[in-house]
C-alpha cells in the first residue's frame, strides 16, 4: 500500500505545489483569506477577524485560522497561504481512497484519487488558498461517517459525523450541514434504515457539534451583538435571497463539461453504463444520492459560482472511478478513444504555447523541463516499485491532465503568473499616505504588509481637502472633482494614482 501511495503522491504533490510559490495572490476570494489571516498574525487577534483594517465577520473563521497557523509555521507568503488547501486536498484523497477500497476494491480507490487530483476544477481550487477545499473535506468526512453509521460499521462514528458537521459549518456555513444530513436521510430511507438515524440524538455527539459549530458565533454575538447581527444577516441575504452572482437555473448543468474536464467526457457514457448494469455497490448508490442532493441545492441557490461546483466533485469522482474499472465492451473502447484524444490535446496545447510565446521562450524556461520530469516521475516510480495499482492507462491520463493544467496556467491563461499587484506594491507600499478604492482588495494590503484602507470617492474628496497629497491604488480611474489626478506607476491593470489639490 505504501508503494502505491508513493506513486500517486508523486503526481498529486506536483499538481498541488508545483509553481505555487511563484503565482501572486490576485484572485479576490484568495486575497481576502490571505490578508485576513495575515492581520490575525500581525495583530495577534485570532478571535475577531479583520480585513484591510476593518472587521470581517461575514464568513466563519476556520479557514482564516488554518492559514494564520500556516503563516506562524512557515512565514507569511503566497505558498503558506495555499498550504492548507493542499493539505485538505490530500486528506480528501486519502479519505476517498480508504472509503472506496473498503466498499469496492483497490483499483477503484486509486482511480478515484487520480481523477480527484487531476480534474481541472480540483486543481483550480486545491492550488488556491480558499475555503472550498477545506469545506469539501468536511462534507466528505460527514458523508463517510453517515454512510458508516447506516451500515453499522461503528457505533461511535456518530461522534465523527457531528465533528465533521460542526467543523464544516465553521468553514463555510450551512451547506456543510445541509448536504451531508439530507444525503444521509435519503439514503437511510432508500435502504429502509431510518431507525438508525436515532443515533444522531447522541448527547456526546450533539455536544461536539454545538461546540465546534456555534461556540465562536456565540462569543461574537455576546461581545458585539449589534455589529455581529449586521454582518451575519448581510451574509444570509447575499447568499440565499438577493444574491450577487445570479445565473440561470440551468447554469451548473450547462457548464458540467467545463467544471470536470477532462474527465467530464466520460460522464454521459458512465451514466448510461451504470443505468444498464444495476444493481450497483452501496457506495455508488450513496454517491448518486449525494450528487443529486448537491445538484438540487446548488440549482435553487440564488448565488451560482464556479467554486460552488467543487461540491459536486467528490460524488462525481466516485462515480467515474468505479466506471473506469468496470466498463467493458463498447464503453471500454470509448474510454480508449478519450485517452488518445487527451494525448492529442497535450500536443495541441504545447503547439499553441509555442506559437504564442515562441519556441525559444518555452524551451529556455526551466519550468517546462522541470514539469516534464515531475510528470514522468510517477510513471518511472510505478515501473521501479513494480505495483499493479493504479492501472497504467488511468495513471497516464492523470499525468496528462495535470500537465495540461499546469502548462496552460504558465503559458496560456490570462492570469498565468499574474504578479501585477505584487509588482505595483513594491513601489506603492512605501507611500505613507496610501489608500485603495472601494470595495478594496486584500492583495493590496497583503503585498503592502499593512492594512490599506478602502476609500469611497466622497471620502477621497474629504481627505484630499485636508492633506497636501494622497496616494491611491486602483484598477479604475477614480472620479473626483477639484483635485489633480495623475497616474504615477502602472502594472498591468493596476495603477498608483497621486491625488493633490487643484491650484
Amino acid at each position: 500500500m505504501t508503494k502505491i501511495w508513493v506513486v500517486m503522491l508523486s503526481i498529486m504533490l506536483t499538481g498541488l505545489l508545483f509553481g505555487s510559490s511563484g503565482r501572486a495572490i490576485d484572485k479576490i476570494q484568495e486575497s481576502r483569506i490571505a490578508e485576513t489571516a495575515r492581520e490575525m498574525v500581525v495583530l495577534n487577534e485570532w478571535v475577531v477577524p479583520h480585513y484591510n483594517g476593518e472587521l470581517r465577520l461575514q464568513k466563519p473563521p476556520l479557514t482564516y485560522w488554518l492559514t494564520a497557523t500556516s503563516y506562524k509555521l512557515f512565514g507569511i507568503s503566497a505558498l503558506s497561504a495555499r498550504l492548507p488547501s493542499a493539505l485538505f486536498a490530500l486528506l480528501t484523497a486519502w479519505l476517498m481512497f480508504v472509503w472506496a477500497k473498503r466498499e469496492i476494491n483497490l483499483n477503484v480507490a486509486c482511480n478515484i484519487v487520480l481523477i480527484l487530483m487531476s480534474s481541472f476544477i480540483g486543481l483550480r481550487y486545491f492550488r488556491s488558498g480558499e475555503a472550498d477545499t477545506v469545506l469539501i473535506f468536511f462534507i466528505s468526512l460527514a458523508c463517510y461517517a453517515g454512510f458508516s453509521l447506516l451500515e453499522a460499521t461503528s457505533k461511535h462514528v456518530v461522534w465523527l459525523l457531528m465533528l465533521a458537521l460542526g467543523l464544516g459549518f465553521l468553514t463555510k456555513g450551512p451547506a456543510a450541514i445541509a448536504i451531508p444530513l439530507v444525503t444521509i436521510v435519503i439514503y437511510a430511507f432508500s435502504i429502509k434504515r431510518l431507525s438508525a438515524l436515532k443515533s444522531l440524538a447522541n448527547p456526546v455527539g450533539l455536544t461536539i457539534f454545538a461546540v465546534t459549530a456555534f461556540a465562536w458565533y456565540a462569543w461574537i454575538l455576546l461581545m458585539m451583538p449589534d455589529i455581529a447581527q449586521h454582518f451575519f444577516s448581510h451574509q444570509v441575504d447575499e447568499t440565499f435571497i438577493s444574491g450577487t452572482h445570479k445565473q440561470p437555473i440551468y447554469w451548473y448543468l450547462a457548464h458540467a463539461l467545463d467544471f470536470f474536464a477532462p474527465w467530464s467526457l466520460l460522464l454521459i457514457p458512465a451514466g448510461i453504463w451504470c443505468y444498464k448494469n444495476r444493481p450497483l455497490p452501496k457506495l455508488m448508490h450513496f454517491s448518486f444520492i449525494w450528487l443529486g442532493v448537491v445538484f438540487v441545492l446548488l440549482t435553487f441557490t440564488v448565488n451560482k459560482q464556479t467554486q460552488y461546483a467543487l461540491l459536486l466533485l467528490p460524488p462525481v469522482v466516485i462515480f467515474l472511478g468505479y466506471y473506469l474499472e468496470v466498463a467493458t465492451g463498447k464503453f471500454y473502447q470509448f474510454n480508449r478513444v478519450i485517452f488518445w484524444l487527451l494525448c492529442v490535446a497535450v500536443l495541441v496545447i504545447i503547439s499553441v504555447a509555442i506559437r504564442k510565446q515562441g519556441l525559444a521562450v518555452v524551451l529556455a524556461t526551466p519550468y517546462s523541463a522541470a514539469l516534464l520530469l515531475l510528470m514522468l516521475a510517477s510513471l518511472l516510480l510505478k515501473k521501479m516499485l513494480n505495483v499493479s495499482s493504479p492501472k497504467l492507462p488511468v495513471l497516464i491520463a492523470a499525468v496528462l491532465a495535470v500537465f495540461i493544467y499546469l502548462f496552460s496556467e504558465q503559458y496560456l491563461t490570462k492570469d498565468a503568473a499574474n504578479s501585477d499587484i505584487k509588482t505595483l506594491m513594491q513601489v506603492a507600499g512605501a507611500k505613507a499616505v496610501l489608500y485603495q478604492a472601494v470595495p478594496g482588495d486584500g492583495a493590496v494590503s497583503f503585498y503592502a504588509e499593512r492594512p490599506i484602507k478602502p476609500l469611497t470617492e466622497q471620502q477621497m474628496q474629504v481627505l484630499a481637502g485636508t492633506q497636501a497629497e494622497l496616494w491611491l491604488v486602483s484598477k479604475h480611474k477614480p472620479v473626483v472633482t477639484n483635485l489633480r489626478l495623475s497616474a504615477e506607476v502602472q502594472a498591468g491593470g493596476w495603477t498608483l494614482w497621486k491625488l493633490t489639490k487643484s491650484p
